[in-house]
């Protein structure tokens, strides 16, 4: 039987029906309890393990939420002994049902809690909770550390917004003693990086002989995230190899015929060649997706509704209607899933995009997707152009994002809309290291580069670039372990 100093126990705690048992199954990576729009969903307080690691173990209980708080506290403040009063009494669960689940809550931090998790609606002002009051004086009698994770702020936007809205939270609790910490940490739309800086907040408050248990649960955690993030840079990194390694063989001339204005005088050879590499580069995208939403625990796969989309309205790439892709061009995931269903259809346009308005004007059109999709290696083989190649790496960048903020409270996985800091950013990041992209695409593109060689390269600039988004997604947050 394990020794109670090699367990850490973290209750989550909220007003009814703020998700606690959404943002458990995030935490832990699989489906637990039963997620429902209602309040006390949850009536009884569930245990989890969060981790387990040398013997050690990290548990988390997902609790019945507090319910009518302001009535249970005019309650509680009659009693001599308003804990003690409270737990001793039996509430009926059918016909009292918020004192019955804020009587569960209660006890299970009494007898479990190391630090109390305390979950709250942050698409609100604080101001606005009024449950929070008396809640917090509660919990204050069992004299338990606590800290805030604010719930329901949406995707990684603006730092600076974030920023003030967590310090507005903050200044609204110093009035609680018992409250240490305040941190956003969503359900739907957590990152691993929020993870980690929530163990570091937990570490302070560890006592006694749960000190050296949390340093080392809190090793394995930080270990684990970063398995993860180096799978995801090297399955990126395989997949940008290897568009760089594709190519077709076409004839001399094919490339010096003359190039005309409009469809018809498209010359097939080309057409062929880069339906060969649209198709590769499409079954390769959604294979590289799907494995990183495997790798992140999560459940779901790439392509199907994008499929769907093209299977219905794009049966010739000039008939894909403009604002389909105003709205796919939008999201994160629908940009990867627009472009495997462009890709499997020719390439035509490469996910709509700038490209689009050319092909509506039909001047010129085909001749700047010539340029800017193919061009001929030193090999004279057909390949993806440098300029291609960097809307790549943008695209998996984003996808990346997209999943890793990809909570498991949300279900399986889908493509969701993207905040537009991050396209931002990408694009920030990706000019950063412009030069080394286009020494990279150089070199795929030259016949006697090494294939070792250059995937050596690309690990280290994808790993370079996907540390830079998330430091710029999380400043002051300490990168050097990922790097390991």
């Amino acid at each position: 039987m394990r020794d109670a100093s090699d367990i850490v126990t973290l209750s989550l705690i909220s007003h009814t029906n703020a998700g606690k048992t959404t943002l458990a199954r995030t935490l832990l990576r699989r489906d637990v309890g039963e997620v429902k729009d209602a309040p006390h969903v949850t009536l009884f307080n569930e245990s989890h393990t969060l981790l387990e690691t040398g013997g050690f173990m990290l548990r988390l209980w997902d609790t019945p939420g507090f319910g009518d708080s302001a009535r249970l506290m005019k309650r509680l403040q009659r009693e001599r002994s308003p804990v003690l009063w409270f737990l001793s009494q039996t509430w009926d669960r059918i016909t009292d049902r918020p004192l019955w689940c804020s009587q569960q809550a209660l006890k299970n931090v009494r007898d479990e809690a190391d630090v109390v998790l305390y979950l709250v609606n942050a698409a609100e002002p604080p101001e606005a909770a009024s449950y929070i009051g008396p809640e917090m004086e509660i919990l204050g009698w069992v004299e338990k550390p606590v800290v805030v994770l604010l719930n329901q702020t949406g995707l990684s936007g603006n730092s600076s917004l974030e920023a003030a809205e967590l310090e507005t939270w903050r200044t609204h609790l110093k009035q609680f003693e018992i409250v240490r910490e305040v941190l956003t940490l969503d359900a739907f739309a957590r990152c691993w990086v929020q993870e980690d800086i929530l163990m570091e907040s937990l570490a302070p408050l560890m006592q006694g002989s749960k000190i050296p248990t949390f340093v080392q649960i809190k090793r394995a955690w930080a270990q684990r995230n970063v398995e993860v993030f180096q799978t995801s840079v090297r399955l990126i990194s395989e997949q940008l190899t290897a568009a760089l390694f594709d190519g077709v063989e076409v004839r001399n001339e094919t490339l010096l015929e003359r190039v005309g204005w409009q469809r018809d005088d498209l010359n097939r050879e080309y057409n062929e060649a880069r339906q060969k590499l649209a198709t590769q580069l499409a079954d390769r995208t959604e294979q590289t997706t799907n494995n990183l939403i495997e790798a992140h625990g999560l459940k779901g796969q790439a392509g199907h509704e994008m499929n769907q989309i093209a299977r219905e309205y794009f049966h010739l790439p000039q008939a894909v209607s403009e604002n389909i892709w105003g709205v796919l061009g939008s999201f994160a995931g629908g940009a990867m899933g627009g472009l495997i269903a462009d890709l499997k259809l020719g390439g035509m346009t490469f996910g709509g995009g700038a490209l689009l308005g050319g092909l509506a004007s039909g001047i010129g059109a085909y001749a700047l997707i010539r340029s800017y999709n193919l061009v001929r290696g030193s090999d004279q083989r057909l390949r993806w152009s440098r300029e291609h190649f960097r809307e790549q790496v943008k695209l998996a960048f984003l996808t990346y994002l997209a999943i890793c903020h990809f909570g498991r409270g949300r279900g399986e996985w889908k493509e969701s809309e993207q905040p537009q800091h991050w396209q931002e950013v990408v694009d920030e990041v990706t000019e950063l290291h412009g030069d080394a992209l286009d020494h990279l695409w150089k070199s795929g593109v030259q016949k006697d580069t090494q294939p070792a060689t250059l995937s050596r390269q690309s690990r280290q600039l994808t790993g370079d670039c996907m540390v830079a988004l998330l430091e710029r997604l999380y400043p002051g947050v300490d990168s050097s372990f990922w790097r390991a």
